[in-house]
C-alpha cells in the first residue's frame, strides 16, 4: 500500500510540474515491431525431411533449436548447451501447440490440420510433415 501511495504522489507531482511549466505533452507512437540485431545462426546440415508433399501450402520457414544428436560423442566438450538449429516450414496461422516427449528427442508442432514432427536420431535429425 505504501508503494502505491508513493507512486500516486510521484504521478501527481510529475503531472503538476508539466502543467506549471506549460509543456505540451505529446504522445509517442508505438513502434509496430521490435527489432533485435542478431548474427546469422549456422543451421545443422544432417537433417532428413520426410513427406514434404504433406506440408502446408502457405508454409513459412521457421528456425528452431533442438538437441544435438552428436552431443554425446565428445565427452571432453561438456560446456554450453547441446543444441543445434534447424529450419522447418510451418503454416502462417501462428497458433501452435508444442509438445515434447522422450526428454526432448520428440517434438511436435501441432497447427490443427497440419503438424510437424521433429525426431532426434542417433546421427541425424528427422523432420516429418503431417496433414
Amino acid at each position: 500500500m505504501k508503494i502505491f501511495a508513493m507512486m500516486m504522489t510521484l504521478c501527481a507531482v510529475l503531472a503538476t510540474g508539466a502543467v506549471e511549466a506549460r509543456q505540451e505533452l505529446t504522445p509517442v507512437p508505438e513502434v509496430p515491431g521490435t527489432f533485435v540485431e542478431s548474427h546469422a545462426v549456422p543451421l545443422y546440415t544432417n537433417v532428413v525431411y520426410k513427406d514434404r508433399d504433406e506440408m502446408s501450402p502457405c508454409a513459412q520457414p521457421k528456425i528452431i533449436a533442438v538437441k544435438d544428436p552428436c552431443a554425446c560423442e565428445d565427452p571432453c566438450n561438456s560446456c554450453g548447451p547441446k543444441c543445434v538449429y534447424i529450419q522447418i516450414c510451418v503454416p502462417t496461422c501462428g497458433c501452435e501447440l508444442i509438445s515434447c516427449r522422450r526428454n526432448g528427442d520428440r517434438i511436435r508442432y501441432d497447427y490443427g490440420k497440419y503438424a510437424v514432427d521433429v525426431r532426434i536420431k542417433r546421427d541425424h535429425i528427422e523432420v516429418d510433415y503431417q496433414d
